[in-house]
């Protein structure tokens, strides 16, 4: 498990309000946002229930990996694979353009 800083730990445990992380490439953004999916889900809400949005596409693919890799390493959320298709895991730009054509 790495060691997160007092910011990071912050970012990943803040609850009952939205949060946006905001750093410098090669920061650990991507780190600190997955471990934060991980703790939600570890706390009672379900991956298909948040909306993780990203600028680049790149990044929301790794981000998804490294969810599916821990959750996969997990027995007690194993259900939560099936979900991880259905979620909100993507760019700004992507979803943006999802809501536009829904409405």
């Amino acid at each position: 498990m790495p060691r997160w800083t007092d910011e990071q730990l912050k970012a990943i445990e803040t609850s009952g309000s939205n949060i946006l992380v905001s750093a410098g490439a090669g920061s650990g953004k991507t780190a600190v946002l997955s471990e934060r999916v991980i703790y939600k889900i570890e706390n009672g809400i379900h991956v298909n229930e948040l909306l993780i949005l990203t600028f680049t596409k790149a990044a929301a693919a790794e981000m998804k990996n490294r969810i599916r890799k821990k959750i996969a390493s997990n027995p007690n959320m194993q259900e939560e694979l099936n979900l991880l298709n259905s979620s909100y895991i993507t760019t700004f730009d992507s979803f943006a353009l999802s809501v536009v054509k829904k409405y």
